[in-house]
């Protein structure tokens, strides 16, 4: 594909997304899962969903890719032998042998949990190899989300929508019992991009009341003409209706 894979823009040197494009990524991610588990006839299960695996287009439009360890998931109890990507691979599934759509919920939870943070499923540190998902769930626990949220972002996002998709993420890559599945997924990310948007456009209209004092000094400004947001540079970002969104799986 144009714009190579996930994996790339998010830990290459020489790509940055920002967190409007992530979620519009991830939002199209999870409807390409979402097509395998519910639509197919008989349903799918991938079995390899890593950010490597998620190519970008010229617009940088998310295509679930390598559909060489799908497997048919219409059984109650599938056991197969275990394949996947460490970091990625749901634990349950390595131990049991036992395959579920819940298998790819999981290792969608992890790229989730990449996009924020920027950082690879397996941080390696002096004490050995920690899970992306510790470490998160570590630092949330004293309720610093800030600290996770991977800088190359510039603090251009909607805290709130962090918050949203890091919870997502964490129940995601809980037991299996407890793990929502695609369809409820993709309806939350709806949610997620309609909270960003909405703060890009109260950002936008903070800028165009400004605009409107260009001419004069800061002690000059009109009654009622307080500046809300230090932020001078942020512009408004158009974009197709959520329907428009994201192809399905290829």
């Amino acid at each position: 594909m144009q714009k190579g894979n996930l994996q790339d823009w998010i830990r290459g040197s020489a790509h940055s997304l920002p967190w409007k494009q992530r979620l519009r990524i991830a939002y199209e991610s999870a409807q390409g899962l979402e097509y395998l588990h519910k639509m197919c006839n008989p349903p799918l299960v991938h079995r390899d969903i890593k950010t490597s695996n998620i190519l970008l287009s010229t617009n940088l439009e998310a295509k679930v890719s390598d559909f060489g360890l799908v497997r048919d998931c219409s059984g109650p109890h599938v056991t197969t032998k275990v394949v996947g990507t460490p970091g990625y691979l749901d634990p349950y599934y390595a131990s049991t042998s036992q395959l579920t759509e819940k298998s790819d919920v999981f290792s969608f939870g992890v790229i989730l949990l990449e996009l924020i943070t920027g950082k690879s499923p397996i941080i390696q540190g002096p004490q050995g190899g920690q899970h992306l998902t510790q470490f998160v769930q570590q630092r949330l626990s004293k309720g610093k989300i800030e600290s996770i949220v991977d800088p190359n972002m510039g603090g251009q996002y909607n805290i709130n929508s962090i918050w949203k998709v890091a919870d997502m993420a964490l129940r995601c890559t809980n037991h299996p019992a407890n793990r929502p599945d695609m369809k409820a997924i993709v309806t939350e990310f709806k949610e997620a991009l309609n909270l960003e948007m909405s703060s890009m456009e109260t950002s936008s209209v903070a800028s165009e009341d400004i605009s409107q004092y260009s001419g004069y000094s800061r002690n000059d400004f009109p009654t009622g003409g307080v500046v809300q947001s230090d932020n001078f540079e942020m512009v408004r970002m158009g974009g197709p209706p959520l329907h428009d969104y994201g192809p399905l799986a290829r």
